[in-house]
């Protein structure tokens, strides 16, 4: 009998650590995978803890720069939203990755250039998008340079 209640109190025990440690997830859900987006648009997703800090991360393929966007609120439910920039008007037709982050190691504020992705507590998935074309004199490449020929 003393051995059964042994064995119950180390398994609630080793159940209540693994509560207590859940591990933090944060998901971007748009855009979307290989999405056409405009210069300014949405980022959104969720995150497994409200409490978090989340920062949202662009990075033009073209160049080693990460973007650092605004900083991002997060609902109770964990749902979260942020207007983000992907370049200038000339850049249309480019490609470029976005991750959010939450908690990350260093401090992020708006408008920061890092090196790489940050390090953080929990990472998205990376997303790769491609600028649209507008209509402020940009031209539409060839089927053949969108496809990666020249």
């Amino acid at each position: 009998m003393i051995r059964k209640m042994i064995f119950v109190i180390v398994f609630l025990m080793v159940i209540i650590s693994i509560a207590n440690g859940q591990q933090l997830n944060i998901r971007i859900n748009a855009p979307r995978d290989k999405a056409i987006v405009s210069e300014r648009s949405y980022a959104e997703g969720i995150v497994s803890d409200s409490n978090v800090k989340v920062w949202v991360i662009v990075h033009p393929m073209e160049v080693s720069d990460y973007w650092v966007q605004p900083r991002v609120t997060v609902k109770e439910t964990g749902f979260w939203k942020v207007k983000i920039n992907t370049g200038m008007p000339g850049d249309a037709g480019r490609q470029f990755k976005i991750m959010a982050v939450a908690n990350p190691k260093d401090n992020l504020k708006e408008g920061d250039v890092l090196r790489g992705w940050p390090k953080a507590q929990a990472k998205s998935q990376v997303i790769e998008v491609i600028r649209k074309f507008g209509f402020n004199n940009e031209m539409q490449p060839s089927r053949k340079r969108l496809h990666g020929g020249f």
